[in-house]
C-alpha cells in the first residue's frame, strides 16, 4: 500500500536516508543508475578527462562539473518539492543517448558520445521526477554542456579566426604607438623581429573558460532575458578586444623595452591579467546595465539562491519511481554492453604504396620534396604526407600535397586549406565547387580557388578522397567517415591539394588547363596510395 504514497516534501534531510525505507529504496535506485551510467559511459569520460587536460582552453572544465554540483546543492531543499510524476517522456532523450552512445563507439567519435551523456542527464529528471523536476534541474545540467569540448575541427575554425582577428587588431593597436608594423596572415613584421600569432594566442584560452563565466553571470543576474543575453554573448567581444591587447603589448614591449616577450613568466603574467581585466569588461557590462535599472550598486541584481519550487506534475509515487528506475537501468546497462563490445572492434586500415613513392609516377618532371616542419607536423597528425614542388622542361610549376590518415577518429582529421591558407598571408579572392567526370562515367566534386598574397596569385584544386568517394565539401566529409565506419569498419581518407602559380605573363585559363592536366594524371594514380 505504500507504494503509492506521495513522497514527503518537507525537504532534504540526510539521516532521512538511513531511518526511512522509502528513501532508502531511493538511494539504491539512484545509486544503480549512477553505477550503470558510469559503466556505459567509461570510456567517454575518460575521454573527456583526458581532453580537459590536453589543450590549455579546456583546463577550467575540470571545475564545471563542481559548479553544476553546487548550484544542484543548492537545490537540495526544493527537489523533493518539486518531485511530480515520473514521465516516460524521459524515454525520448533517454533512448536518444543510448543510440548516441552506441553510435559513437561504432564511429569511434567521442564527441557522440558525450552528447549521448548530456541526454542522459536531461532524461533522469523526467523519468524520476516528471516535468516539474525537470524545470528545477534544466540549469545545473545545461551548464554541464560547457564541458563538452567542441571537435577538434571547430576549434580549428575557430582558431583559425581569431587568430586573424586578434591579428589585426593588435596590429591597428601597435600603429597607434608609431610602429611600423605589416601584417601578414598571422605573422606580424616589426622592425626587430617578426611575431606569429599560433594557434595558442589565438584568444581560445580566454574565449572557453570566459565563456562559461559569462553564463553563470547571466543568470545569477536577475535582470531582463535580453539583458541577460546580452550579457552571455559581450564574453566574445572582449575576449577579441583583449587577445588583441595582449598582442599589441608584447610588440610594444618589444620595440620600446626589449628582450623577449613572447614566453616565460612575463608572458604567462600578462595572460592571467589580460583575463582578469575581460572579468573586469564583464562586471562593467553588468554595471552599466545596473545603471540602467536605477541603481549603482550591481549586486542588488545578482542571486545565488532565487530558485523556487516549482508546482509537482502530478502525484509522486514510489511505484513509477521503481518503475521507471528499472527502465533507466536496463536501457543504460545494454547500450553500455553494446558499446562497450563494439569499442574492442578494430577499424580495418587497408594496405597501401607509402606516398614517398609517388613522385617516380613523373619521371618527366624535376620533383623536390619538401618536409613540413615538426610543429606543423604535430598540428596535422598524418600517418603518412607528401609535398612535391614539381617542374617540367617548359618550366611550367606545379605542388602536389596529399596527407593520409589511416583512421580518422579522436580528433584527428583533416585542417581545411580555408582556414590554413589565410593563417599564412593568402586571401581567397575566389572559392567554387566544380563537377567533375572521371574516366570511368562518374562524376563527382573538388574546390576550386584562387588565392593570392601581394603580387603572387595561385590557383588550388582540393578534395577529401574518402575510401573510393571524391568529396568537395568538409560537412559531408565528415558524414561519410561515420557512415563508413558503421557500414565498412573504416574510416581512413586522405586529402589531397594541388597547385599552380598564375604567372603575370599568362591567362587563368592556361593556368587551369595546367592544373586540370595534372588533375586528370594523378586520378587514376591515387587508389595505390589512398585505397578505395
Amino acid at each position: 500500500m505504500s507504494a503509492n504514497l506521495p513522497l514527503d516534501r518537507s525537504g532534504f534531510s540526510a539521516g532521512a536516508f538511513f531511518k526511512n525505507n522509502r528513501y532508502r529504496t531511493i538511494a539504491i535506485v539512484l545509486v544503480s543508475i549512477i553505477a550503470v551510467v558510469a559503466f556505459a559511459f567509461w570510456a567517454a569520460l575518460g575521454n573527456l578527462w583526458f581532453r580537459w587536460g590536453q589543450a590549455q582552453e579546456l583546463n577550467h572544465s575540470y571545475f564545471l562539473p563542481l559548479v553544476a554540483g553546487w548550484m544542484l546543492w543548492e537545490r537540495r531543499r526544493i527537489l523533493p518539492m518539486s518531485a511530480g510524476k515520473p514521465s516516460l517522456f524521459g524515454l525520448i532523450p533517454m533512448i536518444g543517448g543510448c543510440l548516441l552512445l552506441y553510435v559513437g563507439a561504432l564511429t569511434h567519435i567521442f564527441l557522440l558520445q558525450h552528447l549521448g551523456f548530456m541526454a542522459i542527464l536531461v532524461a533522469l529528471p523526467l523519468m524520476l521526477g516528471g516535468f516539474s523536476l525537470f524545470a528545477v534541474m534544466i540549469v545545473p545540467i545545461a551548464y554541464m554542456i560547457f564541458m563538452i569540448p567542441p571537435p577538434y575541427w571547430v576549434i580549428t575554425v575557430l582558431s583559425g579566426k581569431f587568430q586573424l582577428m586578434s591579428s589585426s587588431l593588435g596590429v591597428d593597436m601597435m600603429r597607434l604607438f608609431d610602429i611600423p608594423v605589416y601584417l601578414s596572415g598571422n605573422v606580424i613584421e616589426l622592425p626587430s623581429t617578426k611575431l606569429a600569432v599560433v594557434e595558442a594566442c589565438s584568444g581560445l584560452r580566454y574565449l572557453f573558460p570566459f565563456l562559461s563565466l559569462g553564463a553563470l553571470a547571466a543568470y545569477f543576474y536577475t535582470g531582463p532575458l535580453w539583458q541577460r543575453i546580452i550579457i552571455f554573448l559581450t564574453t566574445i567581444p572582449i575576449t577579441i578586444l583583449m587577445n588583441s591587447v595582449r598582442i599589441a603589448l608584447t610588440g610594444i614591449l618589444i620595440e620600446k623595452v626589449g628582450g623577449n616577450h613572447t614566453e616565460g613568466f612575463l608572458h604567462m603574467f600578462e595572460g592571467w591579467m589580460v583575463f582578469l581585466l575581460c572579468i573586469a569588461m564583464l562586471v562593467g557590462v553588468i554595471w552599466i546595465f545596473t545603471l540602467m535599472r536605477g541603481q549603482k550598486n550591481p549586486l542588488v541584481f545578482v542571486s545565488v539562491d532565487d530558485v523556487k519550487p516549482a508546482n509537482p506534475t502530478g502525484v509522486w509515487t514510489e511505484k513509477l519511481f521503481i518503475r521507471n528506475g528499472i527502465i533507466t537501468v536496463v536501457l543504460v546497462l545494454l547500450s553500455g554492453v553494446f558499446a562497450h563490445g563494439v569499442l574492442q572492434r578494430q577499424l580495418i586500415i587497408p594496405e597501401r604504396e607509402p606516398l614517398q613513392v609517388l613522385p617516380l609516377e613523373f619521371p618527366d618532371y624535376s620533383v623536390r620534396e619538401t618536409a613540413l616542419t615538426m610543429d606543423v607536423e604535430n598540428v596535422l597528425g598524418a600517418d603518412d604526407y607528401i609535398v612535391m614542388d614539381m617542374r617540367n622542361d617548359e618550366g611550367d610549376l606545379l605542388n602536389i600535397y596529399i596527407a593520409y590518415l589511416e583512421a580518422q577518429r579522436d580528433g584527428r582529421s583533416w585542417h581545411s586549406p580555408m582556414q590554413c591558407l589565410p593563417g599564412g598571408g593568402w586571401q581567397i579572392q575566389s572559392r567554387d565547387i566544380v563537377p567533375v567526370t572521371r574516366a570511368d562515367g562518374r562524376t563527382y566534386h573538388h574546390n576550386r580557388m584562387i588565392i593570392q598574397q601581394g603580387e603572387n596569385r595561385l590557383l588550388v584544386y582540393y578534395w577529401y578522397d574518402q575510401r573510393g568517394r571524391k568529396v568537395a565539401n568538409e560537412f559531408m566529409m565528415k558524414f561519410t567517415v561515420m557512415y563508413d565506419a558503421v557500414t565498412k569498419h573504416r574510416s581512413d581518407g586522405a586529402m589531397v591539394r594541388i597547385m599552380t602559380p598564375v604567372l603575370a605573363s599568362e591567362t587563368l585559363e592556361q593556368a587551369e588547363a595546367r592544373l586540370e592536366a595534372l588533375r586528370v594524371r594523378l586520378e587514376p594514380l591515387l587508389p595505390k596510395y589512398v585505397p578505395e
